[in-house]
């Protein structure tokens, strides 16, 4: 199982070919056959030996429960807009 990356990529370098090399490392490319969107839950299963329809159950479980959670974490993290205090009205114009 070969995946592409540059030739002289180290896992260890802070940049994209340094992270698909860690991956690579690890047994997990993207296969280019039987994937449904860009592959990932298909890699998982593969290096994990998991049916494709579990990984990608699992995949979407997870995509629904995380989501919710990261929308609540910036909610509460988030400070509000200050409060706008209204201007006085303007004194009629006298002609």
């Amino acid at each position: 199982m070969t995946a592409t990356t540059a030739p002289d990529a180290s896992p260890n370098d802070a940049s994209l070919a340094g992270a698909r090399a860690w991956f690579a490392d690890r047994g997990l490319s993207r296969p280019r056959e039987g994937r449904v969107l860009a592959g990932v839950a298909a890699a998982f299963a593969r290096r994990y030996e998991l049916n494709p329809l579990v990984a990608r159950v699992a995949t979407v479980a997870v995509a629904l429960v995380l989501s919710p959670i990261v929308y609540i974490v910036a909610w509460i993290l988030m400070p509000q807009d200050p409060a706008v205090v209204p201007a006085a009205p303007a004194a009629p114009a006298r002609a």
